[in-house]
């Protein structure tokens, strides 16, 4: 297949205004996938464009199979793509529409193609109805189709632009899976933009999470998940997201409203002329302390704090913990909010326990953490000062 790779592309914005994109650098080998994911002003879909040939960026290169596009229309590029906004014709039924694009390229065959729609239909849903018109489908069906339209050309590359964002819960998971099984399957260079941090972790051997114009963090999802880059990252991903919680350096400790943790001699040296640190801890990787053994509790961390409330989540419970900070904190964590346009901090910490686990409000909760999932972070910076080699 086809390998892309985008080199300090960036955008500017408007007088005054900081960059649409900035300084991105993105490589999708040939026949994997990547999904881009951020929050809605990131600058995803612009990226799209520019890589398609729609839109021009201010600086840097675009090169597929390392061959210099940026002066390639976007026919010439040879790139399928399906937009957010999708346009299918209204007087052409489900079939003519799948079939439509690859009709348009020279020297298709008639019998290949007529192959590939049906088999595109069929793990879309649509087998059956390829011969409606567009009025008598659904939204869902509708958006489907403009799917199918892209996956039954042969391009060099995929771009889906939040593509299955219309489709209901369970019909999005299920053409989530097929589109990801065909992408694998024949190998296809495909990228995947979302607003959805799982469906971005579900659909992609790469996961890119971009926020303001700039890519934060690009790896494997589990890489996202298990070793934030930095705040905004670990905010974002994962639901429910991480606890944020300011600590004050105290010597060679760190004081937090639940309980005060001792710095190892590595850390201290990082963390050197710094006051305020952030800690984040998933919710998921609070544990109810009361049942478990002395064994299970070796190299856990264990603090007690009141529950202010319960909420039942059948298979668990959410356990919220409360705690005040000093007004200067606050101050400080509102002015990281708003430099980042994003909210990362609550003044309670989520934990998520065992639905067995017989909690009410008001009762103290001994809980127990893996010190190996506790992360700290630079307030100022976002750095990830737990990583040994941030990415």
């Amino acid at each position: 297949m086809t390998t892309i790779e985008l080199r300090n592309i960036s955008k500017a914005g408007g007088k005054g205004e900081r960059p649409l994109l900035e300084a991105v650098n993105l490589t999708v080998p040939s026949g994997s996938s990547l999904a881009i994911v951020g929050t809605e002003s990131a600058g995803k879909t612009l990226l799209l464009r520019i890589l398609v040939g729609l839109e021009a960026a201010t600086d840097g290169d675009v090169l597929i199979d390392d061959a210099l596009v940026n002066a390639v229309d976007p026919r010439g590029r040879d790139i399928a793509m399906v937009f957010q906004d999708f346009e299918i014709y209204p007087h052409l039924d489900v079939f003519d529409n799948i079939a439509f694009s690859s009709r348009l390229r020279k020297g298709f065959d008639k019998t290949a193609l007529s192959e590939r729609v049906h088999h595109v239909a069929d793990f879309l849903g649509l087998g059956s109805q390829l011969g409606l018109l567009p009025r008598d489908l659904s939204e869902s069906e509708r958006q489907r189709v403009a799917v199918g339209r892209v996956l039954v050309r042969d391009a060099l590359a995929y771009l889906f632009d939040d593509a299955l964002s219309t489709l209901d819960d369970r019909t999005r998971s299920h053409v989530c899976s097929m589109v990801s099984q065909w992408q694998r399957e024949l190998g296809r260079t495909s990228i995947y933009v979302t607003g959805d941090i799982a469906e971005a972790l579900s659909l992609a051997d790469q996961v890119a999470l971009m926020h303001q114009g700039f890519v934060h963090q690009i790896g494997a999802p589990r890489d996202l998940y298990e070793h934030p880059s930095d705040l905004f990252v670990a905010g974002f991903v994962g639901a429910p997201a991480m606890n944020l919680v300011p600590a004050k350096v105290s010597g060679a400790s760190l004081r937090l409203p639940f309980i005060t943790l001792p710095l190892g001699e590595e850390m201290r040296s990082r963390i050197e002329g710094r006051e305020l640190l952030i800690v984040g801890i998933r919710p998921e990787d609070c544990e109810d302390a009361s049942p478990l053994t002395p064994e299970q509790l070796r190299g856990k961390i264990q603090f007690s704090a009141k529950i202010d409330e319960v909420e039942w989540r059948g298979r668990s419970q959410y356990a919220f913990l409360g705690f005040e900070i000093d007004e200067e904190t606050e101050i400080l964590l509102e002015e990281i909010e708003a430099h980042l346009e994003f909210d990362l901090f609550q003044t309670y910490l989520l934990a998520e326990v065992s639905a067995t686990s017989e909690l009410r409000s008001q009762m103290f909760l001994k809980v127990a953490v893996d010190s190996q999932k506790i992360h700290i972070f630079d307030p100022v910076s976002g750095e990830n000062l737990t990583l040994t080699n941030p990415t």
